[in-house]
């Protein structure tokens, strides 16, 4: 069961800006309402409403922070279509008003601890797919990232099929931490995307996966890069990545999807999706 409620948290992650409700969610993985409910509770302490409406919330957070957008555009994107129930449910959350939440955390975003050595480049990719996993880690707390064994353990029998992926990992709530948006005493709060992104030559959608993992379709978009050495700099990458993005005067801003690391032959690849 625990593998189905995974698949209806990340459900709620995939359409937090759309107006659906729990027996969408239900259908969507096979359950009644009230299964959906009880086991959603069980396994993450909160009823799925109110768990989507913490991660609408969360995400509304970065916006503010990290972008131009008006907070009737942030509401919108966060699936609410009502500006002042958006703005009561933000107070609610954080004890700001949106538009305070975004002066205090532009200020402070804005006098950072310098980040040298890291270079910021936009990038444009075109359609590709990755398989991935989720785990309830933070990826600091997950023991063998980069190597493929372990992003790819289950999949076996796909290996000569994708020989040619590299193995990555897709952080829902990185930039959430990094505007401090998280519940940091909530369980379960982190999550890490294990997996591989697929070559631009393969297709995943005939292939048959072990149940705990799932194809993400990347549409074609642009992104931020930031490569870096050792997974231990990570976070200063994306903090120069988010100061590299507010210094530019022009249209791209971060989207709010999961930032992704790759592993590439000879450094690492941090990637912010943006939208222009």
């Amino acid at each position: 069961m625990f593998n189905a409620i995974t698949r209806a948290e990340i459900w709620l992650q995939d359409t937090l800006d759309k107006p659906l409700g729990i027996e969408d969610l239900a259908k969507h993985i096979g359950y009644s309402s009230s299964q959906v409910r009880r086991q959603f509770r069980q396994s993450f302490h909160i009823p799925p409403s109110a768990y989507r409406e913490k991660r609408r919330l969360e995400r509304a957070a970065v916006l503010l922070a990290l972008t131009p957008l008006n907070i009737a555009q942030i509401a919108i994107c966060c699936g609410y279509h009502n500006h002042s129930s958006f703005s009561r449910a933000f107070q609610r959350r954080y004890q700001l008003s949106p538009r305070d939440f975004r002066q205090t955390l532009r200020t402070a975003l804005h006098h950072p601890t310098p980040h040298r050595g890291f270079n910021t480049r936009i990038e444009k990719t075109n359609d590709r797919q990755m398989i991935l996993m989720r785990l309830y880690k933070a990826p600091e707390h997950i023991k063998g990232l980069g190597d493929v064994s372990y992003h790819n353990m289950q999949l076996a029998c796909l290996q000569a099929r994708l020989s040619l992926s590299t193995t990555i990992i897709a952080l829902p709530d990185i930039l959430a931490d990094r505007v401090n948006a998280l519940n940091k005493a909530s369980l379960l709060s982190y999550r890490t995307d294990i997996g591989l992104y697929l070559a631009d030559t393969d297709n995943a959608q005939d292939i048959a996966l072990p149940a705990l993992y799932r194809r993400v379709d990347i549409p074609t978009h642009y992104y931020a890069s930031t490569c870096f050495d050792n997974f231990a700099d990570l976070y200063g990458a994306l903090t120069h990545t988010i100061m590299y993005l507010l210094g530019r005067q022009d249209a791209f801003h971060v989207s709010g999807h999961p930032p992704q690391v790759l592993w590439k032959e000879n450094q690492l690849e941090l990637r912010i999706p943006l939208i222009g």
